[in-house]
């Protein structure tokens, strides 16, 4: 794929030099410690022969690379498609040699709850994607949604999280006795409820919440077990899935409420195993 103004193929090394580069200012990104993207361009630019807006552009592509398997990507570099293989193996070489990029999780802070906000969910998309299979092989590798489900960590994280914003937000709302009601159900009893925090709106009505947290986008794929989408099926009116994202840099949530079905595709991926006849 010919980008930039040479009308030539990127070159491993061109691409190498980007990703070391994208690398290295994400863990900064990470770490919330500033740099200017504008300067970086400039300085990449007479390194690899190519124009500031190439650079940028693959850098677009690196973000896009890192978004399909969940992991976070510089702010202000949205996700661009349309990119080589070869910088698909790049960026995995990298993420699988580079240990610098598991920074730890954000100790949950006040500051963290004041800029804690609830969005729209992602709309649904009307055409399926298709990745090429070389990419759907890198999701399989590196597969986001088996990683925050094993997360315990993340998991408890989110919860967290949410459990404090929701007494927050009743208090916010004069209704400090039933924030004083709100419940962590998965920490005190348990995850066999169905959901993980018991909860209520401004009128009392009752909130069953299930929390699903992820390092990743607003669009990173997550697991729903059985008894999670039963109970959901069953409390329909009460019942709201709560999805974290973005947690270790910038977490924000949006909610589900009503029929899973209505927001996402479900999909059977794992099967149930005995040696009885």
């Amino acid at each position: 794929m010919a980008e930039g103004g040479t009308g030539e193929d990127w070159t491993r090394e061109q691409v190498e030099t980007c990703v070391n580069a994208y690398i290295e200012h994400l863990k900064l990104d990470l770490q919330k410690r500033p740099f200017n993207k504008a300067q970086l361009y400039r300085d990449l630019a007479p390194q690899i022969g190519r124009s500031e807006s190439s650079v940028e552009f693959k850098f677009q592509n690196i973000s896009a690379v890192l978004n399909e398997i969940g992991r976070e990507w510089i702010t202000g570099l949205a996700p661009l498609g349309n990119f080589q293989q070869l910088l698909a193996n790049v960026v995995e070489e990298h993420i699988r040699n580079d240990e610098m990029l598991d920074v730890p999780l954000p100790r949950l802070a006040v500051e963290d709850l004041a800029a804690f906000y609830v969005e729209a969910p992602p709309e649904r998309a009307t055409i399926n994607k298709d990745l090429p299979d070389y990419m759907q092989e890198l999701v399989r590798k590196f597969d986001p949604v088996e990683r925050d489900m094993r997360n315990r960590q993340l998991g408890e994280a989110g919860e967290e999280m949410v459990f404090e914003y929701e007494k927050r937000f009743l208090t916010g709302c004069d209704r400090a006795d039933l924030a004083k009601e709100v419940k962590w159900v998965s920490k005190e009893e348990g995850d066999g409820a169905g959901y993980d925090i018991l909860s209520f709106d401004p009128r009392g009505e009752k909130r069953f919440i299930e929390v699903k947290t992820t390092i990743g986008g607003n669009k990173t794929p997550f697991f729903v077990s059985r008894n999670e989408h039963r109970f959901a099926a069953s409390n329909t009116e009460n019942f709201c899935l709560f999805r974290v994202f973005n947690f270790r840099k910038d977490p924000r949530a949006f909610e589900l409420k009503g029929p899973l079905e209505r927001f996402l595709r479900l999909s059977t991926e794992t099967y149930r195993a005995d040696f009885q006849a």
